[in-house]
C-alpha cells in the first residue's frame, strides 16, 4: 500500500466515524458505535459494510437495528442483538 493510498484510507476512516456518530437519532448513534473496535484496528470488511450503511436511509438502519432487515455479513458479529 502506497503513503498516498494509506493516507486515502485513514481520511475515508475519519469521515466513516464522523457520520457513524452524526445521524441525528441517539439510538442508532449507541447502536453504530459497537463497530467502533472493529474500526480502530482498520477492519476493511467492515469499513467497506459500514460505508455502505452510510448511503441508507434512517428507516432502512432502523430496520436492521430491530432485527427486520438483515444485517451486511461483516457487521453481524459486531451489531447483531443477541436475544
Amino acid at each position: 500500500m502506497t503513503q498516498d493510498e494509506t493516507l486515502q484510507q485513514a481520511l475515508d476512516l475519519r469521515r466513516l466515524r464522523y457520520r457513524l456518530k452524526r445521524l441525528g437519532m441517539l439510538e442508532l448513534e449507541a447502536w453504530l458505535a459497537r463497530l467502533e473496535p472493529a474500526l480502530g484496528r482498520g477492519d476493511e470488511p467492515v469499513i467497506q459494510a459500514a460505508l455502505l450503511l452510510m448511503d441508507m436511509e434512517t428507516p432502512q438502519l432502523l430496520a436492521m437495528m430491530h432485527g427486520e432487515s438483515p444485517l451486511p455479513e461483516a457487521l453481524r458479529s459486531w451489531l447483531e442483538v443477541k436475544t
